[in-house]
């Protein structure tokens, strides 16, 4: 991992945890679903074409490795270029532009270069057409699996630019959990309240840390033919997701990996669940600092 690499990842794992205590203060939601790279490489896009004070804002609250478009670029060129072919995450960028607007083409070569986005012109004042065009689009680059990214609603006379990240994301577990293992049991939603759910069980080899000072454990759960993975948090106490997450403010969750040990023979208990969510991200970055 190169130097630039380490500055990418500690920004995004830095930027994650920012964007879960936001959300969690912002929303009376219980869970928080969101995918910080997804969000940054929507930023960078438009950091790309952004000057000035704008573009520090973004790049500030983004936690990009520099002020410097090219070398954001650069950057998300590696990560991107490295999951372009891949079976398990598939992500599209694309730059939709209000017709009459001129596109610099030296806005258009980076963003293709660099973040495999195209760009193109559309007409949002007839935003029935325009949503439908998007979400055609999207549907394409995620093999059908995002269909409806986008609403007309959300579109108008007042719109000059949307700019599109789509990531779809299915891997499969390294180590499969056994169907015939599942079996039904309490899960519990603080020390007083529990409801009935459904729990894979696993024996094998695992990466695991017992977090004293977070009051916590960590778990790796590795995908199959990946270098991706599950990085599991579970406080200790079962009402101490509050206290854990005020902790984690201070933490990057890099430091936190290198804390996990190889067991070799241990049993892993993991409920099944299903999370749907939306979250309006504007206020949030204001919030941050983009202005």
């Amino acid at each position: 991992m190169t130097e630039n690499d380490l500055k990418f990842a500690r920004g995004g794992a830095e930027l994650t945890l920012e964007l879960f205590d936001k959300l969690k203060a912002s929303t009376n939601k219980e869970n928080v679903l969101i995918s910080p790279l997804s969000i940054q490489t929507a930023m960078a896009l438009a950091f790309s074409g952004a000057k000035g004070p704008t573009a520090d804002e973004i790049a500030t609250a983004m936690k990009f490795i520099s002020k410097c478009p090219q070398e954001v670029a650069e950057t998300f060129h590696h990560v991107l270029e490295k999951y372009q072919d891949s079976n398990l995450v598939k992500m599209a960028n694309k730059v939709y532009v209000q017709e009459g607007n001129a596109i610099k083409p030296e806005y258009a070569a980076l963003t293709k270069e660099k973040y495999h986005a195209e760009a193109e012109s559309v007409d949002f004042v007839q935003s029935q057409l325009a949503a439908q065009n998007i979400n055609s689009w999207v549907e394409s680059k995620t093999a059908g699996k995002i269909t409806d990214l986008i609403s007309a609603d959300a579109l108008g006379p007042d719109t000059r630019v949307v700019l599109l990240n789509a990531l779809h994301f299915k891997g499969e577990w390294q180590e499969k959990f056994d169907e015939e293992n599942t079996a039904e049991d309490d899960f519990w939603l603080n020390e007083e309240e529990s409801v009935k759910a459904k729990f894979m069980r696993l024996q094998s080899k695992f990466r695991y840390g017992f977090l004293p000072d977070l009051e916590c454990e960590a778990l790796e759960l590795p995908y199959k033919d990946s270098d991706l993975s599950m990085f599991i948090i579970l406080p200790f106490k079962r009402d101490g997701l509050n206290a854990l997450a005020e902790k984690l403010k201070t933490t990057n969750l890099l430091d936190l990996d290198s804390q996990l040990r190889t067991i070799n023979d241990m049993v892993v208990r993991f409920p099944k669940f299903k999370i749907e969510y939306s979250i309006e991200l504007s206020d949030v970055l204001k919030e941050m600092g983009i202005k």
